[in-house]
């Protein structure tokens, strides 16, 4: 999936704005590189939309799905599929008017396949769209919750008063309500938001897949995320469930079950039933087998998060989820004797690591999905290290793949990795966000200072507060004798370190010399 062109007539802060996506394989900065996958950043100040524009394309691939009337202009063009499989889907319900090329007026659905007329159909869509955030999730929804359909009545148990509940438990009673239940059944969306509660199940799965591909850890797409890290291994897993008689469903017990199968130990304490995974031995099998009882990953990670999450205030069935990784201790000294690696639990990892792993866990999650993934400033809580190393992560494990990645950052650090035709710069002036385009500079390993001055256009790469207080001593140089002039700029370079202000402080010392 590649997403070529997106226009939104009227769509909250968003007015009349046509956004074209970069495409690399025609990426003239790079002729000797081709990705099988979509990447494309979109940048701005605070309000100019960027969040929008993802939640937008969000609303259009729902409402798309459900056949809901769309209720704003828009214009929609991608691909799908690969090589001679390959179709271009445009998408747009602007009327055309037939005195003008421009279409203003909202009009029914219409679809083009390869410049065709045709009809909208489910095989036109993307086969998933994935959103993340680290703002707000309530902006997102509708909730997944309510997507997450049963059949079987559950409020049916619900409504028993604390004694009849109690009394289905005891021996020999029936747990069913008089009313019966049947078998549930879940209805799938294309679209899933990953909510910051699931981050393990997303970690884990991730990981689960990553060793089901591969044999060697070495030769795994996770490899050198779990390098930077600092993780050497993963050596098992558990999941804590929380089955209460009456209350939770059949299914959800089926489910609990088909994992139960692969445990290398299930112990239970009254109605929580916690089962571990050992994975110091051949790994990937493990993982291969756990995999293919829930088709691929992501369809285990969806069977996990329902489970996870509370419907109607009850307790979720899935109570605990926990990765179990290694990590390697330094050696001291030469000749020391070589201690064991330390064993440390996920939750025991920083909030920043949790996310890095999370966040990489989340690519490798999909698999081979053709998907559509929108990325809300996932590079909160990491170190500028890592902004470094994102785009150079994701290349080691979406290479190969075929899906587009829409990322909204204020990282200048990580657009120095990417060239400019994959950079959306939005503009807004006055009440809306009228206007997007490339940035007027080569990005592709750019100084990160000369993307914040020109793609963010910051007035400065440095801090307000230093350039201030340089700038008014300079500002007020000619008002002072020459050993005030150098005293005062001697004082400044003393604290003012290597680059731009520091060249202006010698070069007006050399200046005061010469005089």
């Amino acid at each position: 999936m590649r997403l070529l062109r997106l226009y939104l007539g009227s769509y909250r802060v968003l007015r009349d704005l046509e956004i074209r996506f970069g495409h690399p394989t025609l990426n003239e900065a790079l002729p000797t590189y081709v990705s099988s996958y979509g990447l494309d950043f979109l940048v701005g100040v605070n309000g100019t939309g960027k969040s929008t524009i993802l939640r937008a394309i969000a609303d259009l691939m729902r409402k798309l799905e459900r056949n809901e009337p769309i209720p704003f202009l828009f214009e929609m063009e991608y691909e799908l599929g690969v090589s001679d499989a390959r179709r271009t889907v445009m998408l747009s319900n602007r009327l055309q008017n037939s005195y003008s090329e421009e279409a203003t007026d909202l009009g029914p659905l219409q679809t083009w396949v390869n410049g065709e007329l045709g009809e909208l159909s489910s095989e036109l869509l993307p086969t998933r769209v994935i959103a993340f955030t680290t703002g707000s999730e309530m902006e997102w929804t509708e909730t997944q919750e309510r997507e997450w359909v049963r059949q079987n009545n559950p409020e049916a148990v619900r409504s028993l008063s604390p004694i009849e509940r109690a009394i289905r438990e005891l021996p020999g009673k029936s747990t069913e309500p008089e009313t019966g239940e049947e078998t549930e059944t879940q209805v799938t969306s294309r679209f899933l938001l990953i909510r910051s509660q699931w981050l393990s199940l997303v970690t884990l799965c991730g990981l689960l897949n990553d060793m089901a591909e591969v044999d060697r850890a070495e030769d795994r797409r996770l490899y050198k995320v779990l390098t930077e890290a600092n993780i050497g291994a993963v050596r098992g897993f558990s999941l804590k469930f929380r089955i209460n008689q009456g209350v939770t469903s059949p299914d959800d017990r089926f489910q609990v079950s088909r994992l139960a199968k692969y445990a290398t130990r299930a112990l239970r304490l009254g109605s929580d039933h916690l089962l571990v995974f050992d994975l110091t031995g051949p790994d990937h099998v493990i993982s291969q087998h756990v995999l293919e009882e829930f088709s691929d990953s992501l369809q285990l990670f969806e069977t996990l998060a329902r489970l996870a999450t509370a419907v109607d205030h009850d307790q979720p069935v899935l109570q605990e989820v926990n990765v179990f990784l290694e990590r390697p201790v330094p050696s001291r000294r030469a000749g020391a004797k070589r201690e064991r690696p330390l064993m440390h639990l996920l939750t025991w990892l920083s909030d920043g690591e949790q996310n890095f792993l999370g966040r990489m866990c989340l690519f490798s999650l999909l698999g081979a999905t053709e998907a559509l993934i929108l990325l809300d400033e996932p590079e909160v809580h990491f170190n500028d290290y890592w902004k470094r190393q994102i785009v150079y992560l994701l290349d080691e494990v979406l290479q190969g793949r075929h899906s587009h990645v829409l990322m909204a950052t204020h990282s200048s650090i990580v657009l120095t990795d990417v060239s400019s035709e994959d950079i959306i710069i939005l503009n807004r002036e006055g009440p809306y966000t009228t206007q997007a385009f490339n940035p007027s500079i080569q990005t592709f390993a750019a100084d990160p200072s000369d993307i914040l001055v020109h793609v963010f256009g910051a007035p400065q790469a440095a801090g307000e507060q230093s350039v201030t207080r340089i700038q008014t001593v300079l500002d007020r140089l000619p008002h002072l004798n020459p050993d005030e002039q150098r005293k005062q700029l001697q004082e400044l370079l003393a604290v003012v370190g290597p680059g731009y202000w520091s060249y202006r402080i010698r070069r007006a010392l050399q200046d005061i010399e010469g005089g």
